[in-house]
């Protein structure tokens, strides 16, 4: 009986260990889950967003170059004209990148992983 005693609990502590990692395991997998969503989410928003804003800019640009076609009386300066302003913007933003791009994308992933840690931290 003495024998018998000894792995009962020995075998339900192994049982437990195991369910507690099996459940780690799938805590894991859930908040893996949970970001990957979020993250989807959150970069399905901004390509739509630059998809309708570059439609909306193409829509501007040829309303402001058919303008600069009837005050310049030549719509080929105006399409030139126009096509140097995108090239300026085009090197400004090249040369802003780091900040505008690489930074905010750095900064919108660490804040959606400090919003699911603390989110975790709280469910414990």
């Amino acid at each position: 009986m003495n024998a018998k005693n000894s792995t009962g609990p020995l075998d339900k502590t192994m049982r437990d260990l195991g369910d507690y990692v099996s459940l780690n395991a799938d805590k894991v997998r859930l908040w893996t889950i949970e970001n990957l969503a979020v993250c989807f989410n959150t970069l399905f928003g901004i390509l739509l967003l630059v998809v309708l804003l570059g439609i909306a800019v193409l829509f501007f640009a040829v309303a402001v170059t058919w303008i600069l076609g009837i005050l310049l009386g030549s719509y080929l300066v105006a399409i030139l004209l126009m096509g140097g302003v995108f090239v300026v913007c085009s090197l400004i933003v090249y040369l802003l990148r780091k900040r505008l791009i690489v930074d905010s994308a750095v900064k919108m992933l660490c804040r959606m992983t400090d919003d699911m840690n603390r989110k975790n931290g709280n469910d414990e």
